[in-house]
C-alpha cells in the first residue's frame, strides 16, 4: 500500500483505540452498565471484543432488555465521565502526529461512538482537544458511524475525496465507505486479527508512526 494521497486536507480519527487507550474505563463502564441493566457481567476477555461499536449495540447483544437499556445506558455515561475517562492515556506518538499534521495545515476532526459530550470531556482531559477543528460524536441524529462522519464532513464543509478517517475497527472503515471517505485502519487498536482488512481498509497502519508515514507527516 502506497501513502495516502498528498492533496488530504482533513483526517477525521476515531478515538477509543486510535487516539486513546481507554480499554480499562470502557471496560469498568460496561460492568457497570450491565449490573444497571440486571445482566450477569461476563469476564473481561469476553467484553473487550465489544471495545468500540456503539454501546447500546454492545448491551442488546448482551441481553440487557429493552426496557432497562436507558437505564444501563446511563449507568455507563455516569460512570465514565465521573472516572472512566481518567483511565485512558494516548498512544505512544498520538500528541506528535497530531501537532505535526495541525503544523501542515491539515484539518483534524473526531467521529466516535461516544458522545460527543463525552467524547469533548475525555480530549479535554488528555490535552487533545485544542487540535480538533470539529469533536463529533453520537448524539440524538447521530447514531452510527457513518451519519457521525457525515455530521463532521458538514460541519466542516470538507470535501470527501480530500478527506481520510482513521480507526480501528470495522465500524469506522464501513462507516467511511458509506460516505465515500477513503480509510486507514489502525492495527494498533482494539479490532480482531484480521479485522480491517477484512473491512477494506485502504491502508493498513502497524502503529501512530506508520501512521503519520500515510499521511505523509
Amino acid at each position: 500500500m502506497g501513502p495516502a494521497p498528498a492533496a488530504v486536507r482533513t483526517v477525521v480519527f476515531d478515538i477509543d483505540g486510535t487516539l486513546l487507550d481507554s480499554a480499562a474505563g470502557i471496560l469498568a463502564g460496561f460492568q457497570h452498565a450491565l449490573r444497571a441493566g440486571g445482566v450477569a457481567v461476563p469476564a473481561e476477555s469476553e467484553l473487550r471484543v465489544h471495545l468500540g461499536p456503539p454501546l447500546r449495540d454492545f448491551l442488546t447483544l448482551a441481553g440487557v432488555p429493552e426496557d432497562r437499556l436507558d437505564g444501563a445506558a446511563q449507568a455507563y455515561h455516569e460512570f465514565y465521565l465521573a472516572e472512566g475517562l481518567r483511565q485512558a492515556a494516548p498512544y505512544d506518538g498520538v500528541e506528535q502526529l497530531l501537532g505535526r499534521l495541525v503544523e501542515a495545515g491539515v484539518t483534524l476532526a473526531t467521529a466516535s461512538a461516544k458522545r460527543t459530550t463525552t467524547a469533548r470531556a475525555i480530549l479535554e482531559a488528555h490535552g487533545l482537544a485544542a487540535d480538533f477543528s470539529v469533536i463529533g460524536g453520537t448524539d440524538a441524529t447521530r447514531l452510527t458511524k457513518a451519519q457521525t462522519i457525515a455530521g463532521v464532513l458538514d460541519e466542516l464543509a470538507a470535501d470527501p475525496a480530500t478527506t481520510i478517517m482513521v480507526g480501528d475497527r470495522h465500524h469506522d472503515i464501513d462507516g467511511a465507505h458509506t460516505v465515500d471517505v477513503a480509510a486507514i485502519g489502525a492495527l494498533w487498536g482494539y479490532g480482531v486479527e484480521g479485522e480491517l482488512a477484512s473491512a477494506g481498509a485502504d491502508w493498513l497502519a502497524r502503529d501512530v508512526t506508520a501512521c503519520g508515514r500515510l499521511l505523509g507527516v
